[in-house]
């Protein structure tokens, strides 16, 4: 049996269907490995003439790992909310809170792969985007997670099955007829601050899909953003023009704001993205939330283990990185939910996927909530 099997050997399954809009069919293989054959989503995009957005973060809890049974009296208890960790300064990245379990990298190329765009923040793209060495820029894109070890290694035809899903939500009217999800990358500013990268440095603005298709990409901005970007812009080799390259939605009178409650519409009306799977980070996640903008938020929880746990025996990290952070954890850690020691009511898990081992995936309606 595979590790991702046995991560999902025991399924728990909990469905709230008042608040699911529409089942997506994940295909006899996704289905069996993803948690019953369906994926649930909150808003309908054949419905709302809008894009669907869905958040996603993988989160572990800070200082101590839980194993007990996620479903209580069949509701989920995800114990104290408070202490979930999404990030680690100075050590950033979902890589570390996943601690390379083979279940987050499925999830990661599974929604990369069943939609339209991924839309990140500016910040990241700036951090995660850019080659660094031997290392090249990340692409928010399904074949970027099939390929790390700790899944390739489990199954090699697993983006032949996300692709055949792909196709068949096409059929199906819930996504466009792209082949690769558009990149979409947030920034309401518009603004390089040196010496941090300048997101026209990632390699999503020249990059090439393994089919020989240029990455499809585009940066959300205000007015003001958009003027300040073209001023820069042709110090790039980009191969777009700032015309095709800039998404611009400011409030009227107000030039220097991103009127991000538009936002749904116009990607669904300019671009006909009709599924979107916004990658964070978590300050621009939350300012979609604040928004209305985000219908639907997918965590994927590594619990058996907690960040201190996995700061302290994670091979990956140099040994004065790790004494540096454990000492300062208390100071570096980044909790989701901020200040606050339970879910936020407004939160409603609609669909929970759990085998009572470490890794668990949880759907959930934010629609009325202002502020993650």
């Amino acid at each position: 049996m595979s590790a991702l099997k046995h991560e999902l050997k025991h399924q728990e399954v909990f469905r709230d269907a008042k608040n699911i809009a529409v089942e997506l069919p994940l295909g006899n293989k996704l289905g069996a490995l993803g948690g019953g054959a369906r994926f649930p989503l909150v808003k309908d995009p054949r419905q709302t003439g809008r894009t669907a957005i869905i958040g996603m973060f993988v989160l572990r809890p800070a200082v101590s790992g839980w194993t007990s049974p996620l479903l209580v009296s069949g509701s989920p208890d995800l114990r104290k909310a408070g202490d979930w960790c999404f990030n680690v300064r100075g050590v950033d990245g979902g890589w570390l809170i996943a601690g390379g379990n083979p279940l987050d990298a499925y999830r990661l190329a599974l929604q990369y792969g069943l939609a339209d765009a991924v839309i990140v923040g500016s910040n990241t793209v700036a951090k995660e985007g850019v080659d660094h060495g031997v290392q090249p820029g990340y692409l928010w894109q399904p074949y970027g997670p099939l390929a790390w070890p700790h899944l390739a290694a489990i199954d090699s035809t697993l983006g032949e099955a996300i692709a055949e899903v792909r196709r068949e939500w096409q059929s199906l009217g819930v996504l466009s007829t792209r082949k690769w999800p558009a990149q979409i990358v947030v920034s309401q500013s518009g603004e390089h601050r040196p010496p941090a990268n300048d997101l026209f440095q990632a390699r999503i603005f020249s990059a090439v899909h393994p089919d020989g298709t240029p990455v499809e990409t585009y940066v959300l901005t205000s007015e003001a953003g958009a003027a300040r970007m073209r001023q820069r812009m042709g110090k790039y080799n980009l191969r777009q023009s700032p015309d095709d390259v800039l998404l611009v939605a400011s409030p009227k009178g107000d030039p220097e704001s991103l009127d991000i409650a538009a936002v749904p519409a116009l990607l669904k009306a300019k671009l006909d993205i009709r599924i979107a799977n916004h990658d964070g980070g978590q300050t621009v996640l939350s300012k979609f939330s604040e928004a209305g903008a985000l219908p639907q938020v997918n965590l994927t929880l590594m619990r058996g283990a907690s960040v201190k746990d996995v700061l302290g025996t994670d091979q990956r990290l140099d040994e004065s990185v790790r004494r540096t952070v454990l000492a300062e954890f208390d100071t570096r850690r980044q909790l989701f939910f901020s200040g606050d020691h339970r879910l936020p009511e407004a939160l409603q898990p609609v669909s929970v996927l759990s085998d009572g081992g470490n890794g668990v995936v949880v759907s959930f309606d934010s629609r009325k909530l202002r502020g993650l």
